[in-house]
């Protein structure tokens, strides 16, 4: 086996990797994303890449977000006829996003093109982290990451039982262990087991985040403070988020807030303008409802996290109980629909107080154009305020001082959210002297000296680990021994900086753990890196130096034949049963 990183490599976006096997006919991808906010995105995104994708077997899709499924409908455009592996969730999910991506400007596909995908779950009834077969000898293995809903890292397994090589691939990396789940929602990552090989994400792999406040205390605390700053002023409070995972995170919180203080907090008018997020809450829900059965017989959430039954106070093994928190999350992503909602009779005084509070949005033309009366909050996309409602709503607001825009997580410095970040760190009377202006593509610019909006950042939201977080994914405990994902470990999906501090962070974390690591940081989307005995880069020079003498003996193999008259098997039979396509694409 060989695998080519072929992106992202020093930078975030854009995830895809080819693994192959000339002998045996393999031939994939794991992940095809679109590159978001990147310098060479332009470039990525026409599809040039390094392979031909009517010879890609099939692709592991390790969830739905864009920069790891987005480029699948270009795939398929561009020759690609196989499978689509991942889980039933991520497959429904991308399925909206992919259609939304297509709408937009300058997207290198249509929709026709999403309708084309072929996905397929491996072993939809099994449990998570089983032997799911897809050629002989070829083998997955699916870990949840906690990241999204969906999200799975990937073990690729290889060879005939007793002589298996194995690689796993990290995905997108939740911010949660078991028993710290800091996101409100959704269950812990899970550890993958040992292989011979680990491709780990680095996404804030140079980042370590307060260990002693929760991200639960955090982000309540911080979401708090400006629901009472902005009932106080009667303004408007946008809270930018992305439709998916962190629209839904926030919602959880506004009515956890509000159950909290009911009296007080009902004073604000809480809107949902994100038709994506409508969409997809529908297919969360029912995600949020699926279990799986594991090897001791007991049936658990798959998606679902115990912190969620703790902060209702139910108990998640009682059935009655169960189906109670799946009820109050249902009306927690609805519209209003206070005089048909039976309060619950069971948990705490947070489940008893829990009530749908938000108002539906009839009108967007009419919220923007008329005077709310009262507080108002509006959780609105894009979460990077490029477009979608967002871009509506932005230009009517920021010019008031009552009005708060809270960025809910990282935004990219070339957007509108990352605009908006800069400006939040100016004192008023710089902005004033400001000659820039924020600009949408729907035309509308807005000049940053007339910003009298208060901008803020709210912490806790993110849906990445940090540094402790994929050192721990890397190296764990179990039954007493340490264990740890790769002997060998590629860095891949980051910015090189935050790559490097992972790196020392992994060479100290292997000191503790006494074991020897081998670390490599790919550079080159083009190198090939031999697996099947301990990781070396393939020289391109020797590469060709075996492809020219099997060329030469396959020659006088052709000019034997030609000499016995025996023409039976043709010169491109050959080249394909001795040599795969290599020969004979060398031969094009």
């Amino acid at each position: 086996m060989e695998v080519c990183f072929v992106g992202p490599l020093g930078v975030v976006t854009g995830s895809c990797t080819w693994l192959r096997d000339i002998e045996k006919n393999w031939n994939f991808l794991i992940d095809c994303g679109m590159q978001q906010g990147e310098t060479t995105a332009d470039k990525w995104n026409s599809g040039e890449w390094p392979f031909d994708p009517a010879e890609i077997k099939f692709v592991v899709l390790t969830h739905a977000h864009i920069d790891h499924c987005g480029l699948i409908p270009l795939l398929y455009r561009k020759g690609f006829k196989g499978q689509i592996y991942c889980t039933k969730e991520t497959e429904e999910i991308a399925k909206f996003l992919l259609k939304d991506a297509a709408g937009q400007p300058g997207a290198p596909f249509n929709r026709s093109d999403v309708d084309v995908i072929k996905w397929q779950e491996p072993g939809s009834e099994k449990q998570l982290g089983t032997f799911l077969p897809i050629d002989t000898n070829l083998f997955l293995q699916f870990y949840r990451t906690g990241h999204v809903m969906g999200a799975v890292s990937v073990v690729v397994r290889w060879g005939p039982p007793g002589d298996q090589k194995s690689m796993v691939f990290s995905g997108d990396l939740g911010p949660s262990g078991e028993n710290e789940e800091g996101l409100p929602l959704l269950r812990f990552r899970m550890s993958p087991v040992a292989c011979d090989y680990a491709v780990v994400e680095s996404t804030y792999g140079g980042v370590v985040r307060d260990s002693v406040q929760s991200p639960n205390e955090i982000r309540r605390s911080e979401l708090r403070q400006l629901l009472d700053k902005v009932i106080e002023s009667k303004g408007t409070l946008i809270l930018p988020s992305f439709s998916f995972g962190r629209t839904q995170d926030v919602l959880f919180d506004l009515h956890w807030i509000v159950a909290e203080n009911p009296e007080k907090y009902r004073q604000a008018t809480y809107m949902l303008d994100s038709p994506l997020a409508c969409k997809l809450q529908k297919v969360m829900l029912k995600g949020f409802e699926r279990q799986e059965r594991t090897v001791s017989g007991k049936v658990r959430p798959r998606w679902l996290g115990k912190q969620v039954f703790d902060i209702f106070g139910l108990d998640g093994s009682d059935a009655s109980q169960y189906k109670e928190c799946l009820r109050l999350l249902t009306v927690t992503f609805a519209s209003n629909t206070t005089s048909s909602f039976i309060p619950s009779t069971a948990g705490n005084i947070i489940a008893k107080n829990w009530r749908p509070i938000l108002s539906p949005l009839p009108s967007r033309i009419s919220e923007l154009e008329g005077q709310a009366a009262g507080p108002r909050v509006v959780i609105t996309s894009s979460g990077s305020c490029d477009g979608g409602p967002v871009a509506s709503w932005l230009p009517k607001i920021l010019g008031a001082s009552q009005n708060i825009v809270a960025m809910t997580g990282h935004v990219a410095d070339a957007s509108v959210g990352g605009l908006l970040a800069k400006v939040m760190k100016m004192p008023p009377s710089e902005r004033t002297r400001d000659t820039g202006n924020l600009v949408w593509a729907n035309g509308i610019n807005f000049p940053i000296s007339r910003i009298k909006a208060s901008i803020t950042l709210l912490r806790g939201y993110s849906a990445h680990a940090d540094q402790k977080g994929l050192l721990d994914w890397l190296f764990w405990e179990y039954k007493g021994q340490q264990h740890v994902a790769g002997r060998a470990i590629f860095i891949q999906h980051g910015g090189n900086t935050q790559r490097e501090k992972l790196a020392r962070a992994i060479h100290e974390r292997a000191y503790l753990h006494e074991t020897s690591i081998d670390i490599f940081q790919p550079s080159n989307p083009r190198d090939w890196w031999n697996l099947e005995d301990g990781a070396s880069i393939m020289s391109t020079e020797a590469e060709a130096i075996k492809i020219d003498a099997e060329i030469a003996r396959l020659t006088r193999a052709k000019q034997r034949l030609q000499l016995g008259g025996d023409c039976q098997l043709s010169w491109q039979g050959i080249a394909r049963k001795v040599f795969g396509g290599i020969a004979q694409r060398t031969f094009k």
